[in-house]
């Protein structure tokens, strides 16, 4: 899976200079076909007791945004799944649900959304669920959204502990650096060359990891 963001998100701002009024890109989430976006969560405090085990130092997931009409946001996590056969419509509870809470990005070219509704799996002893908040992406005409950072309340089953999230799309599958080469041929891997640190794996851990921290 392909690493992170090689700087932090509030450090990628774009300045804009001229005269007159600048009018900001619209927001909108990378669209589903990009492949979501992968996640790095890392836990803000310590597990309760008995919890360090469902509530790890770290934890990642891919999460598949679309924006609707009206800025209107929807996010799901793929360790959800549907259920099969498939239903329509889904199980409202699999979706995550809010809207930013402007239409364009701000003056420092970020775009926010206060909440989404919790996502859950509601599967018993397994249950997982995420409830994000104060979600902070780069909308700026570069980057188009492709990074955020929230605050994200993770449930595994009895166990719940606060995470930050950083996230990054496209998540691009890798075995190689050569698979996260924005600039390869003949098919680019869709990640922005800011971005691009190469093929990261390892046992245990998320699929991706910061080389700094905001």
């Amino acid at each position: 899976m392909h690493t992170t963001m090689r700087t932090p998100l509030l450090s990628l701002l774009i300045v804009v200079t001229g005269c007159g009024s600048v009018v900001q890109p619209e927001c909108q989430m990378m669209p589903s076909a990009q492949g979501g976006y992968v996640l790095r969560l890392t836990r803000s405090g310590a597990a309760a007791a008995g919890c360090e085990t469902q509530n790890p130092d770290e934890t990642s997931d891919i999460w598949i945004f679309d924006t609707l009409a009206n800025s209107q946001v929807r996010a799901k996590s793929v360790a959800m799944p549907y259920p099969v056969p498939a239903v329509d419509p889904a199980p409202p509870g699999l979706i995550g649900a809010g809207k930013f809470t402007d239409r364009e990005a701000d003056a420092d070219s970020l775009c926010h959304v206060d909440s989404l509704t919790t996502m859950s799996d509601g599967s018993g002893a397994s249950f997982l669920s995420y409830t994000l908040s104060h979600l902070e992406s780069n909308g700026s005409a570069a980057l188009q959204n492709a990074e955020f950072k929230a605050d994200v309340a993770y449930t595994a089953g009895s166990c719940s502990a606060s995470y930050t999230a950083h996230a990054l799309s496209p998540a691009v599958g890798c075995d190689s650096d050569a698979d996260c080469d924005p600039f390869k041929q003949p098919f680019s891997s869709g990640i922005f060359s800011s971005f691009d640190q190469g093929c990261h794996k390892g046992r245990g851990r998320p699929p991706w990891s910061p080389t700094s921290t905001t």
